[in-house]
Order: structure tokens, then sequence, then C-alpha cells
């Protein structure tokens, strides 16, 4: 065992306990010696002991007692013994002579027990000597370090010690008492927001959790400058901010700066009245609190200030300032003496900033007077920066119209919604199509489909035009994942919606009647007769492809370029969808099923209307439409040309007939064979005039687009009856 050193109160029991001597165990009454021995293994707790077990300890041989409580190595003087011990105090008469010290009205205090530091001549470990502080040695004197005597520096930073340890104790205290802070930044100038004490800068706000109930209002200041101060210098690091005179308020606009510290600000207020039955009583709960940093006026509207001019001096370089035109004497007798080469018009004195910066990096601008004005001051009396009055008449007309809102409610509530898959109709070479079998027709196997919603109004009164086959709808496209060209690549894209039609003549009248109603096919119908649309305006698209290919090559290997322009045109962009919707299941089941419902064929919508929209060459002949006089008329004979270059590179088999459309873009075409490609099938529709094919040379007039002679196309050769008595090359 181990004897160690002990404080006065400690060595005495606090209340009445048991010896921990297993052989002894007797009871320690309450103020009774209880001395504390530990082991020798420093992993084996210590043990309290009465004052008989401690002696005994004392006195045996294998007890050791540390350096600091008794005297250790030196013997008495001629003898083999060692000093006794020293005895212990009287710690009842020094507890009573240290409390009556402490008491300020106390005249004779008691007498402080003065005990022996042991035999003379003996030698112990020197150690701090600390004096008992009495009533008497109040008015003494101080120690060179101006402290009562037996206090050292440490005691002087009992103080601050105090507080620091006490708000350590505020941040790591219970958990249950913690507060939320939401702390913002706000400037007295300027227009407020209604309720509000302050405008909010940029944003500026933060939040901070699990902030102790008791804290006090210095520390809550220095919380919210913390959080805010960076985000608020952060806006301009090169503007002097003046910290110090931010204030810190709370949500009811009270300066924190005012309220003492080391008092709870907002501990008071997280207590509410909780009933249990019967029962009252205070509940705590958890709350936010909200903080303002709040910048002065006056150095906000510094900041403005400094603000405006630094984007002056960052948006206007130094350059040569305008002539001030106030002072026209002077620029006139300034003119007078100038030389005529050099002199400047007053007209042109008077020019905006802008044409100054424009002209300062070349020219330089002289002013003809010596008054100067400062270039904001000089926009200020422009006139060119004087927003003109509108007319009244026309103030007028657009207040009569603007005044009212027209709304077809009928036609936006016809509008009709489908989700749709759509497949394009792609553009490829004829060579390439001739290479692969799959490639011979509009197939949608063969071409990539997007997801996406089709939208259009299905009414006859808004309907774009009807022709022999279908009905046009205006409408639009979205594809869920828009490719980055054609049809579909912008978000509500303008299309034109077809679907193919019957005449359906009401009971009682006659088929040549007038007057009829649209009929609609069944779905099994309809998709093979928008599927045939859809491969003859892929044909079409491949063989216009194939007539530019053999202009441009004519073109580049010709000895001069032809006289004329080639006009650009081509075929819409265009796709079938297939509108998807849920449809009742089999009686069997009572769950709904998706499958296609209905089929349109999507077009790129041509812009112009039915004003610009012209048939330029019909099916069933080889000519223009057109007569010479009427508009598009030369774009005719440019596609009775093409006719004329499909016809030789096909070796007589097709062509594109039935042109129509703008003066760039070309819809519903029709794919023209030769008889003998059909072999009585019915291929390329009802529009397929196989006669017209056969008939070509003889009703074909070649005009001047045929006989450049860079493109190398021979005339067709007539006989007297009309008919061709000819071949023309093949190119």
């Amino acid at each position: 065992m181990e004897l160690v050193s002990q404080f006065t109160e400690d060595a005495y029991a606090k209340e009445d306990r048991i010896c921990e001597r297993p052989i002894c165990a007797v009871r320690i009454p309450k103020g009774d010696p209880c001395h504390y021995v530990a082991t020798i293994d420093p992993n084996k707790p210590g043990r309290f002991v009465c004052g008989s077990c401690h002696s005994r300890y004392q006195k045996k041989v294998a007890t050791t007692v540390r350096p600091s409580s008794q005297h250790i190595g030196f013997r008495m003087p001629g003898t083999d013994q060692y000093p006794p011990p020293h005895p212990l105090p009287d710690m009842h008469g020094v507890r009573r002579s240290v409390n009556a010290a402490q008491r300020a009205g106390t005249i004779n205090p008691p007498r402080v027990i003065a005990t022996s530091h042991g035999l003379q001549g003996s030698r112990s470990a020197s150690g701090p000597v600390v004096g008992i502080p009495t009533g008497s040695s109040r008015n003494q004197a101080s120690t060179s370090h101006g402290l009562g005597v037996g206090y050292t520096t440490n005691h002087a930073a009992h103080a601050s010690q105090r507080e620091y340890w006490s708000k350590l104790a505020y941040s790591m205290g219970s958990h249950a008492e913690t507060i939320s802070l939401d702390i913002s930044a706000v400037h007295d100038a300027g227009a407020k927001r209604k309720g509000s004490r302050g405008t909010p800068i940029s944003n500026i706000r933060e939040g901070k959790k699990d902030i102790h109930a008791q804290i006090d209002a210095p520390d809550l200041i220095k919380i919210a400058l913390d959080t805010i101060l960076p985000k608020i210098l952060a806006l301009s690091p090169a503007f002097a901010w003046r910290t110090l005179e931010f204030v810190v308020q709370d949500a009811g606009w009270v300066d924190l700066s005012t309220h003492p510290a080391n008092r709870p600000y907002f501990y008071s207020e997280c207590w509410h009245t909780s009933k249990r039955g019967s029962k009252e009583a205070k509940v705590f709960k958890l709350k936010q609190f909200a903080l303002t940093v709040v910048i002065p006026e006056s150095q906000w509207l510094q900041y403005e200030e400094w603000l405006e001019q630094s984007e002056e001096k960052s948006h206007y370089p130094a350059c040569p300032l305008v002539q001030d035109v106030t002072a026209s004497p002077l620029i006139e007798q300034t003119h007078a003496d100038l030389p005529v080469e050099e002199s400047v018009p007053v007209e042109e004195s008077v020019m905006t900033w802008k044409r100054v910066r424009e002209r300062s990096d070349s020219v330089p601008i002289s002013a003809p007077s010596s008054r100067l004005s400062p270039p904001h001051k000089k926009l200020a009396a422009s006139s060119a920066f004087c927003t003109p009055s509108p007319d009244r008449e026309g103030l007028k007309q657009a207040l009569r119209i603007g005044g009212t809102v027209n709304l077809d409610v009928k036609q936006l509530l016809d509008l009709q919604h489908e989700n749709i898959q759509y497949y394009p109709i792609p553009t490829r070479p004829l060579s390439a199509m001739l290479k692969n079998a799959k490639f011979l027709s509009y197939d949608i196997e063969t071409v990539e489909c997007s997801m996406g919603q089709l939208t259009f109004n299905p009414s006859t009164a808004s309907m774009l035009g009807a022709g022999a086959f279908k009905t046009a709808h205006p409408g639009w496209l979205t594809l869920f994942s828009p490719p980055s060209s054609g049809l579909g690549s912008q978000t509500r894209h303008d299309i034109a919606v077809k679907r193919a039609y019957y005449k359906a003549n009401p009971p009682g009248t006659s088929k040549a009647s007038v007057k009829c109603k649209i009929g609609r096919y069944a779905l099994a119908d309809e998709v093979p007769k928008l599927l045939k649309e859809g491969n003859i305006l892929y044909w079409a698209r491949s063989l216009l492809q194939l007539t530019y290919d053999f202009i441009d090559r004519s073109i580049i290997s010709a000895s001069e370029l032809p006289p004329f322009k080639i006009p650009q045109v081509r075929f819409v962009d265009a796709g079938l969808a297939f509108a998807f919707g849920p449809l009742p299941a089999p009686k069997a089941s009572s769950s709904m099923t998706s499958s296609a419902r209905a089929v349109y064929l999507v077009e790129e919508l041509i812009p112009g209307g039915n004003e610009d929209f012209l048939k330029y060459v019909h099916n069933m002949d080889s000519n223009p439409l057109l007569d010479e006089s009427d508009d598009g008329y030369d774009l005719a004979l440019f596609f009775t040309f093409t006719q004329h270059i499909q016809y030789v590179k096909t070796r007589g088999l097709a062509f594109i007939s039935d042109y129509q459309g703008s003066s760039e873009l070309l819809t519903d075409p029709q794919i023209l064979t030769h008889p003998t490609v059909s072999q009585g099938n019915d291929i390329f529709g009802d529009g397929n005039i196989e006669g017209a094919v056969s008939e070509f040379e003889k009703q074909h007039n070649c005009n001047f687009y045929c006989e450049w002679s860079g493109f190398g196309l021979h005339p067709f050769k007539k006989e007297q009856d009309g008919s061709s008595g000819g071949d023309d090359i093949e190119q």
C-alpha cells in the first residue's frame, strides 16, 4: 500500500461511511478522520480507512509514503532511526480560523494554531508556502505582486477563469436546453418592405443551431458578427467597411449591446406552462430566435456612392470630355479662331457619350471651348436622350385595341392532346437505298422512335385545308428527347397534322352533292394509307437529292457558270405519329391496357398560309400548271426541268410530280412510274398516273434550264405527229 497526502477537508469523513479495510469494516462517523490509502498497482482502486487502520499502515514495513508527505532517505543524527512523522494539525481549529477570517464583520478572529515542522535538524522536501488569510491579514502589506499573503498570480486570474469556464459550460451544457438562431443582414437606407425595419442585403441569411439557451447578449453579438461579417465583406472587399458601427438587434429591434452580460438573454422565453392532468408545470421548449446585423444608413449610403463611382470607372475609362454646348457665344468665337481645315461644326459638338467612346480610340476630339462638363451632365442636357411623347392618335388606337382581351375560348377547348411515338421520315441517297433492300421503302422498323406529345385542333373550322385524300390541321409537336435538327428539334414545334378521310354523304343525298361530311377510317385502314403517303415523301426526298447532286456536279465541271440562279427548295420534314391511350381490357380482367388508337402524318408547317401556297406542276402533265404571267412561273419551269433530270437518271422509269408548296418548302408530292414497273400492282398510291411517264418525251417542253449546255441534256426529238423520234443521252 502507499500513503498519499490529502487536502485538509478531504481527511475527514463528510458523511457516515464504513472503513474499507476488509478486516476492520468499522463505521466512521461524520467528521472523524478518514484517510485515503492508494495501492501500489495504479490499475486498482485505493481505500478510505479509519484513523486506527491508517496508523497501522504507517507502521507496516511494506507501506510506502510519497515524497511530498514524508521525509525520505534521512535518519536522525547518530542513530539508525527515522524521524517520527509530523503530528497531524487540529483541522477543526484550522477550519474555524479560516471561516472566521472570511467573515468581514469579525473583530477578534480566533488564533491560528501553528504546527511543528518536525524535529530540529530534520530535512524535508521543500514545497510551496501557503499562508492562511485571516481577518487581520487584510490590512497587512501585500507581496511584491500586489496580492495578499499566501496568494500567487494564479489566484489573480480567478475571475477571468471563472468567466471562461462558465461560458464553456454554456456550449457544453445539456442538449435539451438549446436554441437556434436565424441571423440576417439589413441596412437602414432606402425603401423597406412592409412590416420590416430594414432592407435585406443580397439575401444574406444564415442559421445556427445547438446554441445554449442560457447564452448572454455579448456572446450572441459575437456569434452574429462572426457569421455575417464574412459575407458582408465579400460583397465589395475593396470598400472600407466600418464594422464597429454595425449593430446586432433582435426581432423586437432591441440593441443587444445595451443588455448586461452574464444574464441569459432568451432563456426565459423558452419556458412554457404545460398542463398534465390537473397539474401545471413549466416545460422548456426549443425555439428559434431572429438576430439582425444592421448597417447604419450613413455607411450604406457611402457604400452605394462608392459602388456607383466604381461602376462608372469600369464602364467609362478615361477619355476626352464632351464639349459643353451651353456656352454658344464662346463656341462661335473659338470656331472663328480655328483654322478652316480644323474647325468643328457646332452640330458635331453635340455628341453622345457613346460616339465619343467610339471615336476616342482613333480620332482625338478637340474641344472648341475651354469650358468642359462631365459626361453624365452632358447626357442629361442632351435632347438625344429625351424620350419622345407618343403620337396621340396612334396611342388612342393602341389603347382601343389593347384595352380588350379577345380569347377564342372555343378554339382553346377544342385542342386535343396525344401521347405519341414519333417515327421520322429520313432522307437517304438513292445509291444507299439500292444497296440495302430494307431501305427501299419507308419502314418504321428502320428508323429511331421518339416519345413525345402532340397537340392539335381537329375541328373543321380550324382546318388548314383538305386535299383529295387528307385533311390538314394546325398543331405543335414536343419530343421528350429532341434531335439536334429537323422536326421536333424545338419545343412546341409548329406542324401540320394530316389524317386520311373519305367523303360521307348524308342519307338521302347523291354522291355529286356539294354538301358532305368528312368520314374517318378505322385505325387498321388508316395506317396503310398514311404509311403509303410517308413512303411517297421518302422517295421524293431521295429523287430530289439525286437531282441536286446532278446539278452541282454539272456546274462544277462546266467551263462557265449558268446565266441563272438555281432555286433551293426541299420537301418538308415529316414522320408518322402513333397515339396511344388506355383501352378497356377484356371482361375477365378489370385492369386497363394501353394500345395505339390513332395515327397521324406530322409535317413541318409551311409558313405563309394559303396565300403563299401554290401548285406548280400537276401529276397528269409534265409542263407548268401556271401561266407565264403568274407568280412562281419560273419556279414551275425549274420543277419541270427536275423531272427531265429524274427521267434521264432513272432511264425513263420514274420522276416526281404534283409539285406544290411555297418557294422554299414542298409537300404532298407524287411519284410517277412507268407501266412496266408496277406490273399491274398498286404502287405509290392512286396518284401514280403511269401514262404520264410513258408520254413524258411527247409532253415535256424543254426550257432554258434544260437547254443550258453545262447540263448536257439533249431535247427530245418530236416528229410532225408529235411523237418522240429520238433518245436522250444518259447522264
